[in-house]
This record gives structure tokens, sequence and C-alpha cells, in this order.
């Protein structure tokens, strides 16, 4: 089965892709943006209750206090090795955001228009070999909607590529679960409390089948080449990727 995530992380770089299926460990580093990531998600959670708030801003500030008393429960094998003066900075770091993050909210009347009907579903497609977990899912008139939450850098303009391509499967999965066409998906910028769409388009269902079926290559075995422009200064792969490169031209 494929997740979501390989898919991404195939957009990202192949190789990486390759390892990270082959049982080499991504180490994840507990960086002050890791951990503010993790409390902005579990705060973005709470971002339908704060619009229909009469003060957003007291609503997430109370929210944010009750995070941080929850997130080690929350959030566990994440923050087993994080002291308790780190996790505070984090949340002292997120405070001055929210001024913005509640002003921002009344921007996004469509968004929470939508019913707000499951966190976190496991979907699974033996039809088409994909399993995933969108952040939320959404109804309208019956119509469904993946939304995933993004605590990271928000584009100019439009989302990201790899926000596009994880849409688009997760909207693979809901079609097939729910017997219904999927139009549109939502990225909700976490740090920023701004939400934007992204219409399902034929081109990226197609890319996605089509990385899907590169990715079983991998899984078989395959080593693709490492592309241009990979970001090996962030890969915890970079130590074997030269190693392995030279291994592989002997095999394909």
């Amino acid at each position: 089965m494929i997740r979501v995530s390989d898919i991404t992380t195939f957009n990202k770089c192949p190789r990486m892709c390759y390892f990270i299926n082959h049982g080499h460990d991504q180490i994840t580093r507990v960086s002050p943006g890791f951990l503010e990531g993790l409390i902005l998600k579990e705060l973005a959670l709470t971002f339908e209750s704060a619009f229909d708030s009469d003060d957003k801003q007291i609503f997430l500030n109370n929210e944010l206090e009750r995070i941080s008393k929850e997130i080690r429960i929350i959030c566990r094998n994440e923050l087993n090795k994080v002291d308790d003066a780190t996790l505070e900075k984090s949340i002292t770091d997120i405070q001055p955001l929210i001024g913005a993050i509640s002003s921002n909210l009344s921007m996004n009347t469509d968004f929470y228009s939508y019913e707000f009907i499951q966190e976190e579903p496991i979907l699974c497609s033996d039809k088409f070999g994909i399993s995933g977990r969108p952040d939320r899912l959404l109804r309208k008139n019956e119509i469904m909607a993946p939304s995933i939450i993004r605590t990271g850098n928000m584009p100019d303009n439009g989302i990201w590529n790899s926000e596009r391509l994880a849409l688009t499967a997760y909207s693979i999965l809901v079609e097939e679960k729910y017997n219904s066409i999927v139009e549109k998906g939502f990225v909700e910028y976490a740090r920023w409390g701004k939400v934007r769409q992204c219409i399902i388009k034929r081109h990226e269902r197609r890319q996605v089948l089509r990385i899907r079926d590169m990715i079983k290559r991998i899984q078989d075995g395959f080593m693709p080449e490492r592309p241009k422009g990979a970001p090996c200064e962030y890969c915890n792969f970079v130590g074997i990727c030269d190693v392995k490169s030279t291994l592989a031209s002997r095999f394909f």
C-alpha cells in the first residue's frame, strides 16, 4: 500500500522516497520550528469554534493555554525528550501570532460554512493501492472535501505543489469511500489563520496515479536518479545517497 506521504515525498525527491521505503528511518529533529508546528496544529483544530466565537482572540488565548497543559499527552512520543522550558518557549513564541490569526479567520467564511464531519480519518483504497489520513473531512450539500493543516510557510499565491498532490490523492480516496465526486480541497495555514482552496484537476489526478506507479517500482527495488535541485542540505540520507548511487549504477 502506498501512502499519500510517499507521494509527496517522491515529489520532493524520488531518492528520499526510496530510502524511506527500504527500511531507513527518517530522523525527526526536535527543533523549535518542529515544536511550534505541533502546537500550531492543535490550535488550528480549534479555529472552527473560534470562528463562531464573539471574541476570537480571547477564545484562542484560552485554547493555547489549554493546549500547553495537554500537548505532552497528545504528542507523547514527539515530546518525550523535550524539557519544560523549551516547550514553554514555543508556547510563548506562538502567542504573538494570535492577533493576526483572529483577524484572518473572518476571511474564511466559505470554508467554515462546511460541516466538519471527522478529524484525521483513515482512508484506504485496495483498488488504487493508496492510503492516507487528511487532517479533516468536510461536507456541504452532500459534497465532500478533504482539508490539510500546514504550519510552515505559505506561498504568496495559491498553494504548494506538494499540497496539491496530497489533496488530489485524498480526494481519490474520499471519492471511492463515499461514492461521490470531490471538486475541491482546502489547505489551512495555521500560522496565519488563512485557508486556501484547491480545485481538483484532471492532470493532477493523472500525476498522482503516475507517481503511484513509480513508487511501486521503487518498492520493488528500483533506485531512481537524484533530481537536480533535490533538498540535500535538509536530507537525513545524504550520507548514504552517493554510495547508493554508485551501487545503483551497476544494476539499473
